[in-house]
C-alpha cells in the first residue's frame, strides 16, 4: 500500500492535480471554519442593537462607579437615559441664561462667580459639550488616556441584602436609589462601564455608597458649583462628595469644592483613583 500524499502549507513547490484538492479538501474546509468561528466569537456577545451584556451583578461591589450610555447617541448633560437632542441644547441655554441672572443680581460675587460668569456668558452648547460630555478642561491640551470617550452619566453602587442598587442624581426625581435590575430595564441596550477606586479598602468603598444613600431625596441642581453644598446633585458632583466623605480624598486630588465649572463625569472616569473593571471600549466607536 502506498503512504497517502501530503499536502503541504507551502504546496507552490508541488503541484496538485485538481483531483488531489478535491480528495483532500476536508482539512482545507475544517481549518476555514475553525478560522471563522474563531474571528467571528467576539461578535456573538453583542445583540443587534449595538449593546453588550450588562456587568453581572457578583461583579458588583459597593462603592463602585457605573457610566452607562446608549451606542452611537450623546448622553444629554441632564442625565435622562436617551439621546440628547436640539431641545437639551435649548433648555441648557435658557438655565445659563437664568444662572446669569443670578449672578447679576448678586451684588457682592465671588472671584469664582466673576470668572465663571465671564466663561459662560461666551460659552455656546458645543463648547459646554466638549467640556462637560467630553471631558475637556478649557485653557488645557485635549488628553487621550480613554480614546474618545464621552461621558454624561455616572452613577453609584450600593450592596444592600448581597443585591447591587444604583444611587444616583437625575433630572427631576433627584437623588434615588433603583435596583440594579430596575436601573437596567431602564436603559435597554446600553453599554456599560464600571470603575473601581484603587488601593481602597472594601469598608471605606462601601462609606462611598453610603454618604451616597444619605442624599436620596435631594433636588437635582445641575448649576450648583459647590462641590460641597448638599442641597442639591448633579450625577458626577453626588460621586465626587461621596468618595470624599467616604474615601477620604478628592477623586481629582483637589480638595477646593467651589469651582468655576462643573465636575464632569469624564473628569471621574480619566481619575487616577479609578480603575475599569467592566470596559466595552471606547464610546465614540460604540
Amino acid at each position: 500500500m502506498q503512504p497517502p500524499k501530503q499536502i503541504h502549507a507551502g504546496y507552490s513547490s508541488q503541484k496538485l492535480l485538481a483531483s488531489d484538492f478535491i480528495k483532500h479538501r476536508r482539512p482545507f474546509v475544517s481549518i476555514w471554519l475553525l478560522l471563522a468561528i474563531v474571528i467571528s466569537y467576539p461578535f456573538v456577545a453583542y445583540p443587534a442593537d449595538g449593546g453588550a451584556a450588562p456587568p453581572p451583578a457578583p461583579l458588583l461591589q459597593a462603592g463602585d462607579l457605573i457610566w452607562p450610555k446608549k451606542p452611537g447617541t450623546i448622553i444629554p448633560y441632564n442625565s435622562r437615559p436617551g439621546e440628547a437632542d436640539k431641545r437639551d441644547a435649548l433648555r441648557w441655554r435658557k438655565e445659563k441664561e437664568a444662572y446669569l441672572n443670578q449672578v447679576r443680581s448678586n451684588p457682592n460675587p465671588s472671584p469664582q462667580e466673576r470668572e465663571r460668569y465671564a466663561a459662560l456668558q461666551k460659552m455656546t452648547y458645543e463648547e459646554f459639550a466638549n467640556y462637560y460630555l467630553g471631558g475637556r478642561i478649557p485653557g488645557q491640551p485635549a488628553t487621550f488616556g480613554l480614546g474618545d470617550i464621552a461621558v454624561g452619566h455616572v452613577g453609584i453602587i450600593e450592596i444592600i441584602d448581597g443585591k447591587p442598587f444604583v444611587v444616583e442624581a437625575m433630572w427631576g426625581p433627584g437623588v434615588q436609589r433603583l435596583s440594579y435590575a430596575d436601573w437596567l430595564q431602564k436603559r435597554p441596550g446600553e453599554l456599560f462601564w464600571v470603575g473601581r477606586l484603587k488601593g481602597v479598602p472594601p469598608e471605606k468603598r462601601a462609606a462611598v455608597a453610603q454618604r451616597a444613600a444619605e442624599q436620596i431625596g435631594k433636588p437635582y441642581n445641575f448649576w450648583d458649583f459647590d462641590l460641597e453644598d448638599a442641597n442639591g446633585f448633579y450625577c458626577s458632583k453626588l460621586a465626587w462628595l461621596s468618595i470624599l466623605q467616604g474615601a477620604g480624598f478628592p477623586p481629582d486630588d483637589d480638595p477646593d469644592p467651589n469651582r468655576v465649572l462643573w465636575y464632569s463625569p469624564k473628569q471621574l472616569i480619566k481619575s487616577k483613583h479609578v480603575e475599569l473593571i467592566a470596559n466595552p471600549g471606547p464610546y465614540g466607536s460604540r
